[in-house]
């Protein structure tokens, strides 16, 4: 599925399904421009899927708390999204 299909389908914006093939949370494939998620990656990552794998989705704050924290540049990749998050939720 392209992006836009994948958001669609989870439910989520298409940039929090690039953050999640950003973050490792999804794999994707690129053809051309067009960036692929595979249907299965989406079910495994909404927990949807019955795989051995597959768990429970974590929260935004669970998620942040397993990322490894670089302290190079601005900060990790978890403290970007949820400063993202945050002015999302505070902008309304």
């Amino acid at each position: 599925m392209e992006v836009r299909e994948a958001a669609a389908y989870v439910g989520r914006t298409p940039e929090t399904v690039r953050r999640w093939v950003w973050s490792q949370r999804v794999s994707s494939v690129r053809r051309g421009n067009r960036l692929l998620i595979p249907k299965h990656e989406l079910d495994a990552a909404l927990g949807r899927s019955s795989g051995p794998s597959a768990g429970p989705v974590p929260s935004l704050r669970e998620w942040a708390a397993g990322v490894p924290r670089l302290r190079v540049g601005p900060g990790s990749a978890a403290d970007l999204v949820i400063e993202d998050r945050w002015s999302d939720d505070h902008s309304r």
